[in-house]
């Protein structure tokens, strides 16, 4: 039987919910430390495709209105969750067979603490970031513009639902992050604006820093 916290000692995870700067913090680390970084979702929406279980090939035959409009927001909570949570089996094989020589940092929103309890040693091998509204929109906005129009496309009919209705799930998938994190004894981050990101960046460095590389790039 494998042992899946001995065989993945190596990995370090920073979950949480979309638009907290996992990705930001994740580059910053790995080129300090030479890390190897595995973006749940760059794979999910690329070589995760045509691996791709029974919920998330069906969410991917949905309009955008199916997807984002017509659904109330306990469903997209729990819809977006199982998909992430089915993903997640294809996370683990890629990650066993990555090479154990270098340490990898995975980050992504379907990094759940539910995923992560049982294949960590120690709870210092994870943080989860969950950022508040209005950080979520500047990160969004940022990414995708005012309006977000480029994340849906131009087939939605309604886009200021689509909006609100994302907003109420990442916030509700945010407390579920929370209070998993609580009964698991894992660490989770509220990111409210009142840190910069070089305090960020050293907060979740303080919080791996046993199973960071000792030596840093110069």
């Amino acid at each position: 039987m494998v042992d899946l916290r001995q065989e993945l000692s190596h990995v370090l995870w920073i979950g949480g919910g979309p638009q907290a700067g996992k990705t930001t913090i994740s580059r910053l680390l790995a080129g300090k430390y030479d890390l190897r970084i595995y973006n749940l979702d760059w794979h999910g929406a690329r070589d995760h495709r045509s691996r791709s279980g029974p919920l998330a090939a069906a969410f991917s035959r949905l309009s955008m209105d199916e997807r984002w409009v017509h659904p109330d927001v306990t469903e997209l909570v729990d819809r977006s969750i199982a998909i992430w949570t089915e993903r997640f089996a294809l996370v683990l094989q890629d990650l066993l067979a990555l090479p154990r020589s270098r340490t990898i940092i995975a980050e992504g929103p379907g990094a759940f603490p539910w995923c992560i309890a049982p294949l960590i040693r120690s709870p210092r091998q994870a943080v989860f970031l969950a950022p508040n509204g209005q950080v979520r929109e500047q990160v969004a906005e940022r990414r995708w513009g005012i309006g977000q129009t480029a994340r849906f496309g131009d087939t939605i009919t309604d886009l200021p639902r689509a909006l609100s209705n994302l907003r109420a799930r990442d916030a509700l998938i945010d407390e579920r992050i929370a209070a998993s994190c609580a009964e698991l004894g894992l660490r989770c981050e509220r990111v409210d604006g009142s840190r910069d990101l070089d305090a960020t960046l050293e907060l979740i460095e303080d919080q791996l820093r046993p199973h960071l590389p000792e030596t840093v790039n110069v």
